[in-house]
């Protein structure tokens, strides 16, 4: 009986009656893993053996200004097109030229020096070296070569009147004038890279001295002739980039876009040896082979590249990607591309020296003696 009144009252309960079992614990959650640290910009050691920052990307141009300046492009090298427009002289080396060539006993090796100092004289005498006249069985590839295949007489008339023709002509003299700095500036870069990519041309396997200092005086002449064309169309007042204006940037971008295509056009138009045509055509390729045969384009675009590291960040974040393309095609480690950056800076001061250019300014005077 009481154990029947003990189960109705719920006493018999033995789950209830048992002490109460805590609750268990969830497991604590495994700790997470640190993120993994931001990979190093492959350039960076590069970087720091030249004394740099890592060049920022450019800011991307918005959709109206993007259809604008391919606007002008396209103007632009209509204008180049139609009027055939070519490498041009420095006046200041045209005149060397000329009295060069009038005075009695030349030495052959000088005048193919001071012609070698020009690319607009470079590629014309080569033009006339290759052409149906002169041309013999094998192509004519540096200037040394054009001058004992024409000989000192024709040399001295040829380079005479590529040098008058710039001299002489009133329009070349407007536009040259116009954008001075420009020109006096490309005509630096020129120099001073082809005296770079000579030198480490001499250091690597399968480059050649002599092609590369060509190539590095011929490969971006696409960006004088067009700068030919955006002066003549400024004169015209069809233009609107004014130099030193606020569409200084854009004049920039303008001639960075076209400047391979119109290089490409011209080397082909001059009938320029093929090894030049194809630094003129790949040097800004996203890549180039490491091949043998591309050596003299790999010495010429990593001179190029980083004499232009210190330019404007469309330029330079560029740059930064094929120094390190062309510096591992080469084989050379940040102290070598350092040591490229020491010989270039020599030699943009011997030309400042020597052609009597203004190196920070980009003013072309007469140097002191």
């Amino acid at each position: 009986m009481l154990g029947w009144i003990s189960r109705l009252l719920g006493g018999g309960n033995r789950e209830a009656a048992s002490p109460a079992t805590p609750p268990r614990a969830s497991p604590a959650p495994p700790p997470r893993a640190a993120p993994d640290p931001a990979p190093a910009d492959p350039f960076a050691p590069f970087a720091a053996a030249l004394g740099l920052a890592v060049p920022a990307a450019p800011a991307p141009l918005d959709e109206a200004d993007e259809v604008a300046e391919l606007e002008l492009a396209a103007r632009l090298l209509d204008h180049c097109r139609r009027n055939r427009l070519g490498p041009a002289s420095a006046p200041t080396q045209s005149l060397r030229i000329l009295n060069l060539v009038a005075t009695p006993g030349a030495e052959i090796s000088e005048l193919a020096r001071t012609i070698a100092a020009d690319p607009a004289l470079s590629a014309g005498l080569l033009n006339v070296a290759n052409s149906v006249a002169y041309r013999g069985l094998d192509e004519i590839e540096t200037i040394r070569e054009a001058v004992t295949r024409l000989g000192l007489d024709e040399v001295g008339r040829v380079a005479g009147a590529l040098s008058a023709k710039s001299l002489f002509n009133p329009k070349l003299r407007q536009e040259l004038s116009a954008f001075g700095p420009r020109f006096a500036a490309l005509y630096r870069r020129a120099i001073t890279v082809a005296t770079g990519a000579a030198a480490l041309a001499m250091r690597c396997r399968g480059a050649r001295s002599d092609r590369a200092y060509l190539g590095g005086m011929l490969h971006d002449v696409g960006r004088t002739v067009a700068l030919r064309g955006v002066a003549a169309l400024s004169l015209e007042g069809t233009l609107g980039l004014d130099p030193g204006g606020p569409g200084e940037a854009r004049l920039e971008r303008l001639l960075d876009r076209v400047h391979v295509e119109l290089g490409a056009e011209v080397h082909q138009d001059w009938q320029l040896p093929q090894y030049l045509t194809v630094l003129a055509v790949r040097h800004h390729d996203a890549l180039v082979p490491a091949d043998p045969e591309f050596a003299d384009l790999h010495v010429v675009r990593l001179a190029a590249a980083v004499h232009d590291l210190k330019a404007s960040p469309l330029v330079a974040h560029r740059a930064a990607e094929e120094v390190l393309q062309s510096a591992g095609a080469l084989r050379l480690d940040p102290n070598g591309v350092r040591a490229l950056a020491t010989e270039l800076k020599q030699a943009e001061e011997r030309v400042a020296a020597a052609f009597g250019l203004d190196v920070a300014a980009g003013r072309t005077e007469r140097a002191p003696r």
